[in-house]
């Protein structure tokens, strides 16, 4: 049985369980966002300025993977519906490396840190607007860019 969506999509919890290594063979975007979350992580590390351009390559791809994933799963609504500013696999790129930057910033500094607060902040303040995009588009009160 598989987990509850918004629609097609894929709610917040699962994108953060799918970050973490838990619950996405799956689900299509659940993968690309699993590997999104992997590269930020592996790409902290590097200093090698041409993997990191071939990591960022990597991640443009899977982000181009999720937003044509959703062109076909999701209808979009195009009467009357707002406009998004950015895809939605911009979205979760930037929800997997706020993950990955909070995860490190707990990891270094612990949980009392005034920086792992202002990290794990902004991930719950991505994690809100994850949602109320994919309740909204789902809902047909808001459409995602094309491609």
């Amino acid at each position: 049985m598989s987990a509850p969506t918004v629609g097609a999509l894929p709610t917040a919890p699962q994108l953060l369980s799918a970050f973490q290594g838990r619950r996405f063979e799956d689900r299509e975007l659940l993968r690309s966002a699993h590997a999104l979350a992997e590269l930020h992580a592996r790409r902290a590390q590097v200093r090698d300025v041409a993997l990191i351009a071939e990591m960022d390559c990597r991640r443009c791809e899977l982000v181009d993977d999720i937003n044509e994933w959703i062109a076909q799963e999701v209808p979009q609504h195009r009467n009357g519906a707002s406009l998004h500013t950015e895809s939605l696999g911009a979205v979760v790129d930037r929800m997997a490396r706020s993950w990955v930057d909070a995860n490190q910033v707990i990891d270094a500094e612990g949980a009392r840190s005034g920086n792992t607060h202002k990290h794990w902040y902004q991930l719950a303040e991505l994690v809100d607007g994850y949602t109320d995009l994919v309740a909204d588009v789902a809902g047909g009160r808001r459409r995602l860019p094309e491609q």
